[in-house]
């Protein structure tokens, strides 16, 4: 794949294969073209050249569809300071159109060790904790592909620890992640 802006390359003949239940990274400097790489995987760039297929799919012909099978964790989540953990996630279980989606927060809210947080408003959880409440909120429609863009910048020692923990207990259960740091 290649990607210019301007003609300046910022990813040049990049190629690689992600099998299903892998956790694979794209480790590089700032500038490197990572996140211009996953922007093109997930269909929100065209490559200038190449071919990109995503789960399957050509990313920027089948965006809606490939929409549902992927959680997209961005560098800054946004998530709403205003609600509750609970209602953050209640929030993207609708975006993501998940019916019943309350049996699934409940079971997120166990796995990450936020069940005594629910409550609590957004702006009111540590970075760390913020941090898991968005994977909660990506992870609210069981996506097959969990595309994560820097996950842990910014984030204290202990919080990047169990970060890095939670994923890899997600990638046990199948989970395919596709990583960049």
């Amino acid at each position: 794949v290649r990607r210019s802006y301007a003609g300046v390359v910022a990813v040049d003949g990049i190629s690689f294969e992600v099998a299903g239940g892998e956790m694979f990274g794209l480790i590089g400097p700032g500038g490197a073209g990572k996140t211009t790489t996953l922007r093109v995987v997930l269909g929100l760039l065209a490559p200038d050249g190449g071919a990109v297929t995503t789960c399957g799919l050509e990313p920027l012909r089948k965006r809606r569809v490939l929409s549902a099978r992927i959680g997209y964790l961005p560098q800054r989540f946004s998530l709403y300071g205003d609600l509750t953990a609970d209602e953050n996630i209640a929030f993207f279980a609708r975006i993501h159109a998940v019916a019943a989606w309350r049996p699934r927060r409940d079971e997120l809210l166990d796995m990450l060790r936020m069940t005594a947080f629910r409550d609590r408003l957004a702006d009111r959880l540590s970075g760390g904790m913020k941090q898991k409440l968005a994977l909660a909120c990506t992870l609210i429609h069981t996506p097959q592909l969990l595309v994560l863009d820097e996950p842990t910048a910014g984030v204290d020692p202990v919080s990047r620890r169990d970060f890095w923990r939670i994923l890899s207990r997600l990638q046990r259960t199948g989970l395919t992640i596709l990583l960049i740091e």
